[in-house]
């Protein structure tokens, strides 16, 4: 289906001369009913393109908002040379194109440079109207997307052009919302200038009409930068960062955009910026402060005491060569856990499973994702940092200067679990010890996401099933390829899968050898149901159903030969090879029995686990016997926490003593 000519896209917009005063051009523009002005020579050829917020800066302000409107020539005109410099530096500058242009040229000019403002001219350069960009571009992506439609440009392909048509597409429809919002802004601006003519209700209604048009046209921008980042056309500049100006100008957007008024004093800086040498921190300016407002706006909208004055939730750490900007003010875990799934929502995808106070009081969804694509255009990443008593923040974390790849490093340890976890101040606590900064998320994609932008040290993964096993195999996939070490954190109920995990190392979690793990090289301990352990008894005593032994040892899926006669159990040891031995913590006399036991030379070649205190000492007097104290049988089991505790020992010195036995 062949494209309809360039004629069919043209848009009238009106159009005055240079040389004429801006009273007449805004006359022009209102009269016209229109947003946007072009200024001609007097040939008729196009020079400049004004916006109408643009138009109302080069009258007289107050005059304008009295009468402007009516009379086109109330306003007293500015001096013509001031005029002609001031449209040099604000107005827009326009892209010619001839109508007489081949439309796949056309396109091909146009999908390069979306954000221009086209003019369509004639042979003679003279003005015609400005290129419907939204429908011209929608015409070129439904005919270059159609089955059999063959365009040949040069160098270019078609699925290139057609990509290239959506991002351009979608870059100016951003535009085109821009322009009647700005419009809307200098309007309610006119308004607001005049307030001694306004109710107090009406000056407030003016000022709601500015702060949500601030709030939409930031989401504008945002979907634009979303659209460049996925096509590879938004370019950053690095420069040296005063971080100080810059901290109080996106604090300044910030507090406009919560609908709060700027504040009259210079804003409170944290005080690492205050330190001697001063940080230097390298990064593109104009990104930095966008990111920055993007934070404090959620922050302001997460604190209790939202004003101007009050002081911002927004700490700001250094870890070596890293810098992260914290806020500290949401505690929700609700809010924590919407904030997360917006992190690892994927641009121009499905929305957000549900509107929530939170996508709309604090930046939206999708302004925060941008803040995580513009971090990870800085070798960073939006993360969630853990912080002392298990305070969970999100964080931005930005290299202090860019490095190679290849010498990037830190002591950042990602963990993946859920936000709730009991254990979390545990972990913190090891790491911190350790000097490791502790990362979480409670999304494997999240996870494979922040190791694929960030050097992390490690990635720990608390087990919560037996099906994660293909999202641990994924995730040691990716880690592989970066040398990245994979520690599975395995809950004592799940113990059973020990050994089987596709990780580098595991840990029996909770536990206090979270440092053995990083920084000793792992030590092969064999899974619990790959254990056979022969249980003593002793013959004058009947099992009882209530006793925690040996019941415990069938919920870890080991073989249990229980035998209360010695002769017996040395004839099952040559027999059934047992791995360890374990003491019934209900013999009356271990001391007397264990005197028998030393004689029979196939039980001593065993570890012994002993459960109470008086049978860890009678066995520790006899030398023949390798002794692995467990005393779990003296301690309480009464609550979930406890088990899970006691059960974590246990099988931890299962291991111990099976590992032993190997190595002999």
């Amino acid at each position: 289906m062949p494209l309809p000519s360039l004629a069919e896209f043209i848009r009238l917009i009106p159009a005055s001369v240079v040389f004429e005063p801006p009273s007449r051009w805004l006359a022009d523009c209102v009269e016209s009913q229109a947003d946007y002005l072009v200024l001609l020579d007097q040939d008729g050829f196009p020079l400049h393109g004004l916006s109408l917020n643009q138009l109302l800066s080069f009258v007289n302000l107050p005059d304008v908002s009295r009468s402007a409107l009516s009379s086109p020539h109330v306003a007293a005109p500015r001096e013509p040379e001031m005029v002609l410099a001031t449209l040099e530096e604000t107005a827009d500058t326009l892209a010619l194109i001839e109508l007489q242009t081949p439309i796949e040229t056309a396109i091909q000019r146009v999908v390069t440079a979306p954000e221009q403002h086209w003019v369509v001219v004639d042979q003679q350069q003279r003005y015609q109207g400005m290129l419907d960009l939204p429908s011209f571009l929608a015409a070129a992506v439904q005919t270059l997307s159609t089955e059999g439609h063959q365009v040949e440009i040069a160098a270019i392909k078609k699925e290139n052009l057609a990509s290239q048509s959506n991002t351009a597409l979608l870059t100016y429809l951003g535009h085109e919302l821009k322009t009647p919002l700005t419009s809307l802004l200098g309007l309610s601006s006119l308004l607001k200038m005049s307030s001694e003519n306004l109710t107090t209700r009406q000056v407030r209604y003016t000022s709601l009409i500015q702060q949500h048009c601030r709030r939409l046209a930031a989401w504008v921008n945002t979907l634009v930068d979303l659209g460049r980042i996925e096509s590879g056309t938004l370019q950053l500049v690095p420069q040296v960062i005063d971080l100080d100006t810059l901290w109080s100008e996106a604090y300044g957007q910030a507090a406009l955009r919560a609908g709060l008024e700027p504040p009259t004093t210079p804003v409170a800086t944290p005080l690492i910026l205050q330190t001697s040498p001063p940080l230097t921190l390298v990064a593109d300016q104009v990104r930095l402060r966008q990111m920055l407002s993007c934070l404090m706006q959620t922050a302001l909208a997460s604190s209790e005491t939202a004003t101007a004055a009050a002081p911002l939730p927004l700490d700001m750490r250094l870890w070596n060569n890293w810098i992260g900007f914290s806020i500290s003010g949401v505690k929700d875990q609700f809010s924590l856990e919407h904030l997360s799934q917006a992190m690892v929502m994927r641009p121009f995808g499905e929305a957000p499973a549900a509107a929530t106070p939170l996508s709309a009081e604090m930046g939206h969804w999708l302004e925060w994702l941008l803040v995580r694509k513009l971090a990870q255009l800085h070798q960073g990443d939006l993360v969630m940092t853990v912080q002392q008593s298990a305070i969970i923040c999100p964080t931005l974390l930005l290299p202090i200067s860019p490095l190679p790849a290849a010498t990037r490093s830190s002591r950042f340890l990602l963990t993946v679990a859920p936000f709730d976890t009991e254990s979390l101040a545990t972990l913190w606590q090891q790491a911190n010890q350790l000097n490791y900064q502790l990362l979480i998320t409670s999304h494997i994609q999240d996870a494979l996401e922040v190791a694929t932008h960030l050097p992390v040290a490690a990635v720990l993964v608390l087990l919560q099933s037996q099906h994660m096993r293909e999202d641990l195999q994924v995730l040691r996939t990716a880690l592989t390829a970066n040398n990245r070490l994979l520690v599975a954190l395995v809950p004592p109920h799940l113990s059973a899968y020990l050994g089987e995990l596709p990780v580098d190392r595991e840990l029996l979690w909770p536990t206090d050898g979270l440092g053995s793990v990083l920084l000793h090289p792992p030590t092969a301990m064999p899974s619990p149901n790959r254990l056979t352990i022969l249980y003593l008894r002793s013959g004058e005593q009947s099992p009882s159903p209530s006793q925690q032994f040996p019941h415990i040892f069938h919920d870890f899926g080991c073989r249990v030969l229980e035998v209360d006669d010695l002769q017996q159990a040395s004839l099952l040891r040559r027999v059934w090879q047992p791995d360890v031995a374990v003491l019934d913590p209900e013999i009356a006399d271990p001391q007397t029995y264990l005197q028998t036991f030393s004689q029979f030379a196939e039980l001593t070649s065993l570890p012994l686990i002993t459960l109470t205190m008086a049978a860890t000492q009678s066995a520790h007097a006899i030398k023949q016997i390798s002794v692995f104290p467990c005393l779990v049988a003296e301690a309480s089991w009464s609550t979930p926490e406890s088990a899970e505790r006691m059960s974590a020992w246990l099988v931890q010195v299962l291991q111990v003593a099976a590992t032993e036995r190997t190595g002999k």
